[in-house]
């Protein structure tokens, strides 16, 4: 049966941060229904360490350190290992949530990061967390610290880091090369202009109500804005509240200088040398109720890596938290496994 914890790291209540036991490794943000269910698995695999997320750090080449959490598979298949990179104001915590325990059920090595200075990575005093090209430095690093080459699984601006890393950019140095790409929600290669464009071409206010909130985060207190920026309407209001917690507990420190960020798009074309044996092998979704990353950006992004996109009706920003987010798991799964020779032992 499952031991106890020790007593540094109960049961967490609503908004509460889970602590690593192990000394020197970083805190876990873990909503309590999310606790729930990586102790319900660990306690069915008859543990008291599989099945739970193992945090530690990467410490990158400037001695900043990042949040990494890992959820190893519980059996060995040939599968690439899955690295999950988040979006702004968000962390490691929104994959190990629901896609952590899914993916790693399934045969799959989970490792889920917080870029720099977000979630529990080391903040400094910084005000802005780095620019494009210092992000895909960071991701850089990271990849090279894998046995194997994963796929990137990236939401929202952190889609448009691993566009960005998938790019022919100048002065990009030795990229370690990755096994895939899936893009979920990703703002396109040419940044979110257009995007702002359109939703306030069909709705002035919904604009000004979205482009406030991110200004203003006032989703860190709005329920309401919260669940417009990022959830369904169907979402419980429990979860979206639990949610919204860690949203404010990751929102400090601002992932890019968006104001700068239009130097610095579109991308260049992508470069197809970066994917194991030259074979470009991507994934790019989004919902139909996005409204931070709408269907035609989805579709842009799509088209820069030259494949067909996949649309999710009634999704909202969040795709891996929000209500239908198994219908997003099963679509990368199964893109995973007719783009990947797998098997289990």
């Amino acid at each position: 049966m499952l031991r106890s914890l020790p007593a540094a790291s109960p049961t967490p209540r609503r908004g509460d941060i889970l602590f690593s036991s192990v000394k020197g490794r970083p805190q876990i943000l873990l909503t309590q229904s999310a606790w729930r269910r990586v102790r319900v698995r660990a306690e069915n695999k008859g543990t008291d360490t599989e099945g739970l997320p193992q945090a530690s750090w990467h410490t990158l080449p400037d001695g900043m350190r990042l949040e990494k959490i890992e959820m190893p598979s519980s059996s060995s298949s040939s599968y690439p290992p899955l690295l999950f990179v988040h979006g702004s104001y968000h962390g490691a915590w929104c994959w190990t949530e629901l896609f952590g325990p899914y993916f790693s059920n399934l045969g799959y090595d989970v490792v889920a990061i917080s870029l720099r200075g977000q979630g529990n990575s080391d903040k400094g005093d910084l005000k802005v967390a780095g620019t494009l090209q210092s992000h895909v430095d960071d991701l850089a690093s990271v990849i090279a610290s894998f046995d194997r080459p994963p796929v990137v699984v990236a939401h929202s601006f952190g889609g448009l880091l691993l566009e960005s890393y998938c790019s022919l950019q100048q002065n990009m140095g030795n990229r370690p090369k990755i096994a895939g790409a899936c893009l979920v929600a990703a703002v396109p290669p040419a940044g979110n202009k257009e995007i702002i464009t359109r939703i306030t071409k069909k709705s002035l206010l919904k604009s000004m109500r979205i482009t406030w909130g991110f200004i203003s985060k006032s989703f860190r207190k709005d329920a309401d804005a919260c669940r417009e920026l990022f959830f369904s309407e169907d979402l419980a209001e429990d979860r979206l509240l639990e949610y919204q917690a860690k949203l404010a507990q990751c929102s400090d420190v601002a992932l890019l200088d968006v104001r700068k960020l239009s130097s610095q798009v579109p991308l260049p074309p992508l470069d197809e040398s970066i994917f194991v044996d030259g074979s470009i092998r991507a994934f790019v979704g989004g919902g139909t109720n996005d409204c931070v990353v709408d269907p035609p950006a989805v579709e842009e992004a799509a088209a820069y890596f030259g494949v067909t996109p996949v649309l999710w009706d009634n999704m909202a920003h969040d795709v891996m938290l929000d209500t239908r987010w198994e219908r997003v798991a099963e679509d990368i799964d199964t893109w995973m496994k007719e783009s990947f020779s797998v098997t289990h032992t």
